[in-house]
């Protein structure tokens, strides 16, 4: 006869993520703490006797229920994926704080980012945003989207886990060229957008090494009661600076103002020259750091631009696009060309959205698209 299992010591809290928001004037009085489940779903509000016994599970546990009332209460969280008797639960919350952001749903998006990245062992960085301001290197504190960098080799994995909570991978022609750099991820609800980043461009390093190189010089911040990784100050002025003046595609060069905005960036951060140097970043920031290196020492480090820097100055998108073509072969070149001139419905719609045309469809979309593309070939009238 076998033996029955033994009785559970008790349960504790799981969620993605969660924040006490009982104080908050964004929510309306009564509503107490707000969980992301475990389990793919959308966040909610617990009140009166519920947040309370979280509360229990959250700071005190393993709890074990007083009563049949407690019992039926702990086994309903159970099925709502917010506790567990399985204390060594990956999910397990142990801290419960007040929103660190002033979007408590932004703050959950990043808690939930870094939750499904560490189920499958993604080691990741949550580069810009609001991690800026916290470390006093921008003024403005919301973002409107989350930025998260991982492996190259892992970001596919990455895009594809969270295309379960209910993202949708936005579509790319770009999309198995060296050209593409970001996975844009589209919410289907209460979320925020998420930038998966196999790399940051304007790093002259291979996109692997520069990911490690940034992956060691992090620090830890907690969002809605999940520990994830920022890059270090002067790691991150760095990165924002070369963000600040890459060039939008179809725009040409760098202007003043991006110039301006890297050189403050770079200011603000005691150490950013030397981590410039380490990050292969000198190339393009070699303007922007004669104040922070001796000359001799840029010089030295500023050969190796990177191979996605020049195509982006050309001054229209279709130039731009010919250009960075250029550094593919031949069958990837017939492939992403053919996509451009005449893609598949889903790239064509996405186009069409950007371009602030709805209800259109895919063929009218495709020949809006190449009418969009003439034009910009167009010279400028004086």
């Amino acid at each position: 006869m076998t033996a029955a299992p033994p009785p559970s010591v008790g349960w504790v809290a799981i969620a993605s993520g969660a924040l006490d928001v009982g104080a908050s004037d964004l929510f309306a009085d009564g509503l107490d703490i707000l969980v992301l489940p475990a389990e793919p779903g959308e966040p909610f509000c617990l009140t009166g006797a519920g947040a309370l016994l979280w509360r229990r599970l959250v700071t005190h546990s393993p709890v074990s229920p007083a009563g049949a009332e407690e019992r039926e209460m702990l086994e309903a969280m159970t099925a709502l994926g917010i506790a567990s008797d399985d204390p060594a639960h990956p999910a397990r919350i142990t801290r419960l704080d007040p929103p660190v952001l002033s979007s408590p749903f932004h703050e959950l998006a990043y808690a939930l980012t870094a939750r499904v990245a560490a189920a499958r062992g993604i080691p990741c960085v949550f580069v810009k945003g609001p991690a800026l301001h916290h470390q006093g290197l921008r003024e403005r504190e919301h973002s409107g989207d989350v930025d998260v960098w991982c492996p190259p080799a892992r970001w596919d994995a990455l895009a594809d886990a969270l295309a379960a909570w209910g993202w949708s991978r936005e579509p790319d022609p770009w999309r198995g060229t060296s050209v593409h750099h970001t996975a844009t991820m589209t919410p289907g609800g209460w979320g925020c957008e998420i930038d998966v980043h196999r790399r940051i461009p304007g790093l002259a390093l291979d996109d692997a090494e520069a990911f490690d190189a940034v992956a060691r010089r992090s620090e830890t911040v907690v969002y809605a009661g999940v520990e994830l990784s920022i890059p270090r100050a002067d790691v991150h002025a760095v990165l924002a600076a070369v963000h600040a003046v890459r060039p939008e595609i179809g725009a040409g060069p760098r202007s003043a103002v991006a110039s301006a905005t890297a050189v403050a960036l770079l200011a603000a951060a005691v150490g950013s020259g030397e981590r410039a140097c380490e990050l292969g970043a000198v190339p393009v920031l070699a303007t922007e750091l004669a104040g922070l290196l001796p000359a001799d020492t840029i010089a030295r480090h500023r050969d190796g631009l990177p191979r996605d820097w020049a195509w982006r100055a050309a001054p229209d998108r279709v130039r731009a696009y010919w250009r960075a073509l250029q550094g593919e072969d031949l069958p990837k070149r017939i492939r992403v060309l053919w996509r451009f001139v005449w893609p598949p419905d889903d790239i064509a719609l996405a186009s069409a959205r950007h371009a602030g045309e709805t209800g259109l469809s895919p063929a009218l979309a495709r020949w809006r698209r190449l009418r969009r593309g003439l034009c910009s070939l167009r010279p400028a009238s004086r």
